[in-house]
């Protein structure tokens, strides 16, 4: 267990150092040979071109993500670039405080990285003809490289690379480890909230659910450049998908405003008096809004149809209800759960668990073992259920440990929210921690200790002040041809 932490450790210590992937992820790559600037740090102008520090980040990060066979979406592409962009700016401040104490490292130093990259061995041993073949830029940018993760590292050692740990830390890392305790559950899904009150609630408010063919025309700029482009809409100067297509803002604007069939309750959020949205529902088919101002600017709405009422008995609107409720009503619908949870409860503490489990058609569930480990540390057994992947999202509220450590022996909790459920917990064992988790532990120690002062060493070391970020531009042009 020892060597095995020591290696993953040193993995995440020297990632930095060792990072060789041939080609380019196809994570939302930057097109071959391209320069960007992502912004500056002191300065110090922080930039992708192939084979600096940012594009080899991106490299890391991006194959990481294909390994974990994780769908590819915008947000992840964003995601990946903006982690990359992260890591080289502490990388340029790192550098910042080697030259102003004047650190460096010898060519030798670097000639020896070189001869050690994977992509110039041969047999496990040097080749001399891989080197030389590849192109002289190539291996500059490899030697430039180096150098600054070299000169990188030895900044971070003396930052955090000798952390002493005492006996006391070691005992009260252990006084968190245990003990640890199993847990006994059932749960009530948002998703069980019956039908029957999702149709209620509906027809309760079915002006909500209305539905109606719409355009819109969305304008950034100004009040009067909208008026502007609606009496051309009015007048006919144009047509109103003509307009669209050349001055609205919005995703709709492609095809010529067209929005289709929008619920009443989707435009709601779009404006300060909600009410206005009863004036675009009395639109005649063809009719052409005033201009109206929303919470993103100005709008033109035209009727292409009269509204539709919402039918209770279509499974489609009966989806939209509940998607609602859980969006916008979701105490409602967590109160209703919740009496059922508080219900069952009370008969568990009556009877038994499983008797009032099988009452309700549930087995009851079984948790890990945890300590009170609230974050989820991975030093410690972590909070987790086979059966709800969602139990684990409980480790960051305290009042569900505080709950759930107070319970004696078989005691029955009151019911939490988690996630989409509502849960009850019974008390099913509490074991102390054992001698080789304690041994682990201890020997852990100083990993944890340094990974922490990694993680202060970086927020004193970033100037924010010293920063400029240009991310988010140079990102939407580079990435995404904005």
């Amino acid at each position: 267990m020892g060597k095995t932490l020591t290696y993953a450790f040193s993995v995440v210590l020297l990632v930095i150092i060792v990072i060789a992937f041939v080609g380019t992820p196809a994570v939302g790559g930057i097109a071959a040979g391209s320069r960007v600037s992502f912004g500056s740090y002191a300065g110090r102008e922080i930039t992708y071109e192939p084979g600096n520090y940012l594009a080899r980040q991106y490299q890391s990060i991006a194959r990481q993500v294909q390994q974990e066979e994780r769908e590819v979406t915008e947000t992840l592409i964003r995601q990946v670039w903006r982690a990359a962009f992260q890591r080289a700016v502490y990388h340029e401040a790192l550098l910042l405080l080697a030259d102003e104490a004047n650190v460096g490292v010898s060519d030798r130093a670097v000639d020896r990285a070189i001869a050690q990259w994977p992509e110039f061995q041969e047999g496990g041993r040097f080749s001399p003809s891989r080197y030389h073949d590849t192109p002289s830029q190539a291996r500059f940018a490899l030697r430039q490289y180096l150098r600054e993760v070299l000169v990188n590292e030895k900044v971070q050692n003396d930052l955090y690379g000798k952390v002493t740990t005492s006996n006391t830390e070691a005992e009260f890392l252990m006084s968190m480890a245990g003990p640890e305790r199993r847990f006994r559950f059932v749960q009530f899904s948002m998703a069980d909230y019956p039908e029957s009150e999702v149709v209620a609630y509906g027809e309760a408010n079915a002006e909500r659910f209305r539905r109606m063919g719409l355009s819109v025309i969305s304008i950034g700029t100004s009040q009067s450049d909208a008026e502007r482009i609606r009496e051309q809409a009015i007048t006919r100067q144009a047509s109103f998908e003509d307009l669209a297509r050349s001055h609205s803002r919005d995703v709709y604007a492609e095809d010529g405003g067209e929005m289709g069939r929008v619920y009443f309750h989707e435009l709601e959020p779009d404006f300060e008096d909600p009410s206005v949205v009863d004036e675009v529902f009395a639109l005649e088919p063809g009719e052409i809004s005033r201009v109206l101002r929303t919470t993103f600017g100005w709008a033109i709405y035209r009727a292409d149809e009269l509204p539709i009422d919402p039918d209770f008995s279509d499974s489609a609107v009966i989806a939209e209800v509940r998607r609602y409720l859980n969006t916008f009503e979701r105490g409602l619908v967590e109160d209703y759960l919740r009496d059922r949870a508080q219900e069952f409860a009370a008969q568990a503490r009556a009877e038994s668990f499983s008797d009032a489990a099988a009452g309700i058609n549930q087995s009851p569930q079984l948790t890990e073992y945890f300590p009170v480990n609230f974050g989820n540390l991975p030093y410690f057994g972590t909070v987790a259920a086979p059966a709800n992947e969602a139990i684990a999202a409980a480790a960051f509220r305290e009042d569900f440990f505080r709950t759930l450590f107070s319970l004696p022996p078989g005691g029955v909790s009151d019911p939490l929210v988690v996630r989409d459920y509502i849960v009850v917990f019974q008390m099913d064992d509490e074991r102390p921690v054992d001698d080789q988790t304690a041994a682990f532990l201890e020997f852990y120690l100083p990993f944890i200790v340094q990974e922490f002062a990694q993680r202060q060493a970086q927020q004193v070391v970033v100037d924010e002040d010293r920063l400029v970020d240009n991310f988010t531009r140079a990102y939407n042009r580079a990435v995404l041809g904005q």
